[in-house]
């Protein structure tokens, strides 16, 4: 299953990112540096993206979009990579044990994060 990708021109403003967020908890980002980043909905990093040390990273070109999206402010080429998000109550895993006769497999849900590249 392929992922969906945007190419987007730098400097665009107020884009909102088409991420088929459902109760997100927080978004995530992996940059196109390889740096994994978190957006939280709440606690004391609420509206900041965090990186995986912890660290706050500058974060006042985000905004959130209620219910459930985030938007970027200008788009910049150091925002190019992979956005999705953390849902509040994840869904079970599947008991591939269970399934109904004659049914051997389950399709996986779409896809609910977006490449995006900006440039």
């Amino acid at each position: 299953m392929s992922q969906r990708g945007l190419d987007l021109p730098e400097g665009k403003e107020d884009y909102t990112l088409p991420i088929n967020a459902i109760e997100p908890n927080a978004f995530t980002r992996k940059l196109s540096n390889g740096e994994t980043q978190t957006w939280n909905l709440e606690g004391p990093n609420k509206g900041t993206w965090v990186d995986a040390k912890g660290n706050k990273v500058p974060s006042s070109n985000f905004e959130f979009v209620p219910p459930a999206s985030l938007k970027i402010k200008k788009l910049k080429k150091e925002d190019s990579g992979f956005y999705d998000y953390i849902p509040k109550n994840p869904p079970p895993p599947i008991d591939y044990s269970d399934l109904p006769p004659g049914v051997d497999h389950i399709d996986p849900p779409e896809p609910s994060g977006v490449q995006v590249n900006i440039g």
